[in-house]
């Protein structure tokens, strides 16, 4: 079996707090400036083989890893034989991430395509990525097979963990901090999925139920607590619940100057 390496552009994926790029393009015409590379090609005693791939943004996981989607499509003007999809992560052994069944194929004239979508999930750092799609030979022949050159995937992700307090609530638990009505800000980190609520309890059968701020996709939540009615400087308990089940609790003791 041959294996064919067509050169490739460098391609860089890069995580963002607050959003990603638009996803790189690694399949195209012509390779030019702007990223875009040539098509995967593999001839075939008189049958070619053609694929196109576009890498996402890598998407945060709870766990602080990463997953990366790659799709395209497959052509081959030959059989309508299986094709395995294969990922090398930085130089390691190839790993299937995916197979095409022959049903998959449409026809357009001579050509068969077949659209895909694979992904992998990516530890925090910067990773080459090899991608590869293997077509059963036809009649006896080799099997066809593609590579891409490396495909550069950044990943930075902050793993969320179980849960914890922090900020003013923590190092500066003041119950009469801000101008005008006091206000304290409530900052948490965890797992709490997309919305978190709070539920405040205090001296005096003071009782308080609130929707916290969730700052994007990250771990962070906040609530900014206007303390009027509360009975006065004591112990506070605070319950954090997280739409996903996840949760914070903790106690904070009160002051006022």
């Amino acid at each position: 079996m041959s294996l064919i390496h067509v050169p490739f552009v460098r391609l860089l994926v890069v995580l963002a707090a607050a959003g990603c790029a638009d996803p790189p393009d690694i399949g195209g015409q012509t390779s030019d400036s702007t990223g875009i590379s040539p098509l995967l090609r593999h001839d075939d005693e008189g049958t070619a083989l053609t694929a196109t791939a576009t890498a996402s943004a890598p998407v945060c996981r709870d766990d602080g890893t990463a997953r990366v989607t790659f799709a395209g499509s497959v052509t081959s003007t030959g059989s309508v034989d299986s094709v395995e999809i294969t990922a090398e992560v930085d130089g390691g052994a190839p790993t299937q991430i995916g197979t095409i069944a022959p049903q998959d194929f449409r026809h357009s004239g001579r050509n068969k395509i077949a659209d895909y979508s694979a992904s992998l999930s990516l530890d925090n750092g910067s990773h080459d990525i090899v991608l590869c799609f293997t077509q059963s030979g036809a009649q006896g022949r080799e099997p066809k097979q593609l590579c891409t050159d490396p495909i550069t995937v950044v990943v930075a992700c902050e793993a969320c963990g179980g849960g914890s307090p922090f900020g003013d609530i923590v190092g500066n638990p003041d119950l009469c901090n801000g101008n005008g009505p006091p206000h304290v800000p409530i900052h948490v980190r965890g797992d709490l999925g997309d919305t978190a609520s709070i539920s405040i309890a205090g001296p005096g059968g003071y009782h308080l139920e609130a929707t916290m701020n969730h700052a994007g996709d990250s771990c962070i939540y906040q609530y900014n607590w206007d303390t009027t009615g509360n009975d006065g400087p004591g112990t506070y308990s605070f319950i954090v619940t997280g739409e996903n089940g996840g949760g914070v609790r903790f106690n904070a003791e009160l002051k006022c100057p």
